[in-house]
């Protein structure tokens, strides 16, 4: 089921429509989804100050009487070492083919090396506008914003550059303007009132993971992959059982913790937040197992669609 809310619709009569894809790329921890959740207006992508935290393509949608902009949030691009990473990096590297503008996010002052110097490659040669979005500079200095942006621009054919903070809300509408400019005239390709195109299994298994990530950090998260096994939807209430999987027997005891303390944990505050995004009771019932390397084996990436 894809995912829905009312947005307002307030614009000028008489502008044609425009409507398109959009890809929202960088490396690792560039402020991507919380550029994404920002524009949405809901959080449909999971955030985290641990790099790699994104694997798959969140189509966002925002919808005004102006425009209906479909938003790739594309995994962070880095160097592959295992077959998880080929999939993710693959799937943003597939995304960038498919949109009508590509936006290259680069935060303020962040270390850049081969990896970022391969995406940009990569954008290069690709057809599309494209626009370069200075990122978190609400904890940057002007100068440090500035000097990024100098550096940047004239590696690609960046048709704009705009310094942005998803955090404070800076410059994310005249980012959306700039991008009605850019989107083709269109009719609407999806319903007004659809934020996502992600299915609920999806965005509950992400509000999840996120959790792994907040409270554990660098310690297991890259290895966890949380699976939901089934879940019941009613009117004012939703069960879900779903599934932690580890690489390791070790990683299995900090997951769930003293006397399942950290399970806890991770299980309330995934349920706070699916409680208020899906407005309604939510009953969450979580397993902790292990299966060995699973981030090789097919099956268990094809479980989180890579």
């Amino acid at each position: 089921m894809n995912i829905k809310r009312k947005q307002a619709m307030n614009s000028e009569e008489n502008k044609p429509f425009h409507a398109g894809l959009i890809a929202l790329a960088g490396l690792p921890n560039a402020g991507k989804s919380t550029l994404l959740n920002t524009i949405i207006g809901e959080k449909i992508a999971i955030v985290s100050h641990t790099p790699q935290t994104t694997r798959n393509a969140i189509y966002g949608i925002k919808t005004t009487k102006e425009y209906q902009a479909v938003f790739v949030d594309t995994p962070g691009f880095h160097s592959p070492k295992n077959t998880l990473n080929k999939a993710i990096v693959q799937q943003a590297v597939d995304s960038l083919s498919i949109v009508d503008v590509i936006c290259l996010l680069v935060e303020a002052g962040a270390k850049r090396g081969k990896d970022f110097n391969n995406l940009v490659s990569l954008i290069k040669e690709a057809p599309q506008e494209k626009i370069l979005i200075i990122t978190k500079i609400d904890t940057a200095p002007k100068e440090m914003v500035y000097k990024t942006a100098e550096e940047i621009f004239p590696l690609c054919k960046f048709k704009h550059v705009l310094p942005v903070s998803a955090v404070k809300n800076i410059n994310v509408d005249t980012l959306m303007n700039l991008l009605y400019d850019e989107l083709p005239e269109n009719i609407m390709q999806y319903d007004e009132d659809l934020i996502t195109t992600q299915p609920e299994k999806f965005l509950i298994s992400e509000y999840i993971r996120e959790q792994i990530f907040m409270r554990l950090r660098n310690e297991v998260p890259h290895d966890t992959l949380v699976y939901v096994e089934d879940y019941s939807d009613k009117l004012k209430s939703m069960e879900v059982n779903a599934i932690i999987y580890v690489n390791r027997e070790s990683q299995k005891g900090i997951v769930i913790g003293e006397s399942g303390s950290m399970l806890k944990t991770i299980g309330t505050a995934a349920r706070k937040n699916l409680e208020s995004f899906f407005e309604k009771k939510v009953r969450l019932n979580l397993w902790v197992k292990v299966k060995e390397n699973w981030v090789a084996r097919q099956e268990y990436l094809d479980m989180q669609g890579l």
